[in-house]
């Protein structure tokens, strides 16, 4: 397993869409983000993919994660993040 955490995810995806972390973590819906949009979304998957090597893009669900807690809940249950 590659050393992230929760904490990571959520500064990743505030980097992308350029925005402070605790908008992230306020936020139950992406859409909810002004920032964010149907191309930010795949810049994440892009992102999460390469950090973590390629494994990203095998997770079916993921397209369809529109909260950053799925996001993070997807990436617990196939043992990306503890």
């Amino acid at each position: 397993m590659i050393n992230k955490s929760e904490n990571d995810i959520y500064k990743l995806i505030a980097d992308i869409l350029e925005t402070d972390e605790l908008t992230i973590k306020k936020s139950k819906k992406l859409s909810q983000i002004e920032e964010w949009d149907s191309l930010n979304h795949l810049n994440i998957l892009i992102k999460l993919d390469v950090l973590f090597k390629n494994k990203v893009n095998s997770i079916s669900e993921m397209g369809e994660a529109d909260s950053v807690q799925k996001i993070i809940k997807l990436l617990k249950e196939n043992k990306l993040i503890s």
